[in-house]
């Protein structure tokens, strides 16, 4: 069984009313020519890829470029205005709302973040001049709805890197999406959580807990198969499911974290 190093929040737990899928990821400092696809609702296919173009030699000129595409051509969209000619990206700060009164450029066109001259900064790339822990937004068409979405990036002061740390999707059709933080990492009762498997079965260890810990099995889709919850420092799943991908959603206090696993009946 492959755990991928995913973390987050899906809100499937009775009571709760948000459906909202959060990715954390590691975070990888770009610095050359690359598309850095992102994989808003985790269903194995890239909605989205930020494109970098760096040190671009043309007509005796040296190009430094950030933008962000959709991929697929499904209708995704990404949030932006496009006041004259160029479209952009916008950016989002700390506790804003992406949603259906949002700005949103047309379905499968790219969105300037950064843009860089022999140097020098040009036009009005909202990303200019760099950014730290700030917010992409996402139009995604799935099945034909609308899920709003948003990555959180950092792009360097000198238009020179790019860094992609998180990204989350409202599973709720056409409702909005916040960019707050889910929870603080540090304070996460569920941080030490480890998770494996021997044949036929998944294996929770989560040492010196004390308290009720609520576990979903889900398919990809986020139908439930299986619900339980246990409150010592390990618990195992019987997997009476066929080869595939699930999702582990588990809950701890007002914590949630998602893992999401390639299972297989035969252990290896």
């Amino acid at each position: 069984m492959r755990i991928y190093l995913v973390a987050g929040a899906i809100l499937f737990f009775a009571g709760l009313q948000a459906q909202i899928l959060h990715t954390v990821v590691t975070p990888n400092v770009i610095t050359s020519d690359t598309l850095l696809l992102i994989d808003l609702d985790q269903d194995t296919v890239p909605d989205y890829a930020i494109r970098t173009q760096f040190n671009r030699t043309e007509n005796n000129a040296v190009y430094d470029v950030i933008s962000v595409t959709p991929l697929g051509q499904q209708g995704h969209r990404v949030a932006g205005t496009t006041p004259t000619v160029f479209p952009y990206a916008s950016r989002f700060g700390f506790n804003e709302f992406i949603g259906p009164e949002t700005p949103f450029l047309n379905p499968e066109i790219e969105g300037g973040m950064s843009f860089v001259r022999n140097g020098q900064f040009l036009f009005n790339d909202p990303w200019n001049g760099g950014a730290t822990d700030e917010f992409l937004g996402f139009a995604l068409r799935k099945n034909g709805n609308t899920h709003y979405g948003w990555a959180k990036v950092d792009v360097g002061n000198d238009g020179k890197s790019v860094t992609l740390k998180e990204f989350a999707v409202q599973l709720t059709p056409d409702t909005p999406i916040n960019t707050n933080r889910f929870f603080s990492i540090i304070e996460n009762p569920l941080r030490d959580l480890v998770i494996w498997q021997s044949t036929g079965m998944v294996h929770l260890r989560l040492p010196d807990n004390q308290g009720r810990v609520e576990v979903q099995l889900t398919d990809i889709q986020g139908r439930i198969l299986r619900s339980e919850h246990f409150f010592g420092p390990h618990h195992s799943i019987p997997m009476h499911v066929p080869t595939g991908v699930y999702l582990l959603l588990i809950k701890k206090d007002n914590t949630f974290i998602t893992r999401k696993i390639q299972y297989s009946p035969i252990w290896h």
